[in-house]
């Protein structure tokens, strides 16, 4: 048997943790001799390494007490089992709970950077409409009706389209453009550096639609025909899209020409 100071020792932790144990039955000496020294067995030192793992992986100490609290060893290895089973099952609840925390902040992040503070309340009616809805890794993922009559591989395109409030790197390419359309928006659509960011634009669009300028025709409509009062995506209301749209048609316009005038 070793005494507490030796088993403090062995297992990194302080003598007053020891005797805290102790007063709550979690953990009790082996021995205490007369003169107040307290001795543990092998048993007690294992009994204090489950302890130890138990905390590690997040267990508190009456969550610990009770599991203990078996009559039997084959009790013991079920008890086990069941606590780890529901503390797993727990732990992937708050994975879940902090991941959709983070999409939540993310959207907001990317809200505040397309719209200012402005865009906070709409964004606002829009979680509290996608609390019911599951993630799909680190987003809750548009959902696109049936009626559309979409194909696989168009069906594939638009759910590989990156989405707001991800961690997706093109998000916030995109989210500098659409920046650079909100700093134009005072000035002509027309304009050379309206026109210059149209291309830029559209070369990006057109990338993420794998070239398929029909498809990308076709999810611009839905967005402006599914509009209501909350824009379809954050930050693109109703004059930020009227704005894109006369520069993109201008921009596709003048591409049209170029061939002409070049005859």
């Amino acid at each position: 048997m070793i005494r507490i100071g030796e088993l403090a020792k062995r297992t990194g932790i302080s003598k007053r943790t020891l005797y805290h144990y102790e007063q709550i039955e979690l953990l009790e000496p082996t021995l205490v001799t007369p003169n107040g020294y307290r001795y543990y067995d092998e048993q007690a030192v294992l009994h204090l390494q489950k302890i130890l793992l138990l905390k590690s992986i997040g267990y508190t100490l009456e969550q610990i007490k009770t599991l203990f609290d078996h009559p039997s060893h084959s009790k013991e290895n079920e008890s086990w089992v069941a606590s780890l089973t529901e503390q797993i099952e727990l732990i992937e609840q708050k994975k879940e709970e902090l991941n959709r925390k983070e999409y939540y902040l993310r959207s907001t992040l990317h809200t505040i950077q397309l719209k200012g503070t402005s865009g906070v309340e709409q964004l606002l009616q829009v979680i509290e409409g996608l609390n019911d809805r599951p993630l799909a890794g680190e987003v809750i993922p548009a959902q696109f009706d049936e009626e559309l009559s979409l194909t696989s591989r168009e069906l594939g395109i638009l759910n590989r389209l990156p989405v707001l409030g991800s961690n997706d790197k093109r998000v916030e390419e995109l989210i500098a453009m659409f920046q650079q359309v909100s700093e134009l928006m005072p000035t002509s659509p027309h304009a050379p550096e309206a026109q210059a960011v149209a291309g830029r634009l559209y070369a990006k669009a057109l990338s993420l639609f794998d070239g398929d300028e029909k498809l990308l025709d076709r999810y611009w409509r839905l967005l402006h025909e599914t509009e209501s009062e909350e824009p379809v995506v954050m930050g693109m209301d109703g004059d930020f899209m009227a704005y894109i749209d006369e520069m993109l048609q201008y921009y596709l316009a003048q591409r049209e020409d170029e061939p002409h005038e070049q005859e």
